[in-house]
């Protein structure tokens, strides 16, 4: 199987999550039955991922560029290039985007997921958001 990274299929996620999520390496772009999936986020400067968990599956995320603050389970770490977390089922995570430039994360999700697993885990992150948080509008 072959995958290129295609900004044109990105996933918008809007405020206050304003991220770019695009699959590479996802159930729906695979020609075979894959165990793990790939794709790219991309944080703004200032954005952030919510402090969420997987209950069925293992994150890594791999810093390609930029500069933040990761955690797992409440333990911070500077997350720059070269650098990863990883978050096993159950283990609480989040992304912060300190730098003034994008930040590109690699994502790999075991099992794997579609693109529409994305898309429906972001907007369903918003919305609770949202919902906590009805100042922000």
């Amino acid at each position: 199987m072959f995958f290129k990274y295609d900004a044109k299929n990105g996933i918008k996620v809007p405020e206050p999550f304003n991220r770019v999520m695009t699959p590479i390496m996802t159930t729906d772009t695979a020609s075979d039955p894959i165990d793990f999936s790939i794709h790219m986020t991309e944080w703004a400067p200032g954005a952030k991922v919510d402090n969420h968990m997987h209950q069925d599956s293992t994150e890594a995320m791999f810093c390609l560029s930029g500069h933040g603050k990761a955690s797992v389970n409440d333990e911070e770490f500077d997350f720059e290039p070269m650098t990863m977390i990883c978050a096993l089922p159950g283990d609480m995570h989040q992304i912060i985007n300190t730098g003034d430039e994008l930040l590109k994360v690699l994502c790999i999700f075991s099992p794997a997921v579609s693109g529409e697993d994305l898309s429906n885990r972001a907007r369903n992150a918003v919305e609770a958001y949202k919902k906590e948080h009805p100042e922000e509008g």
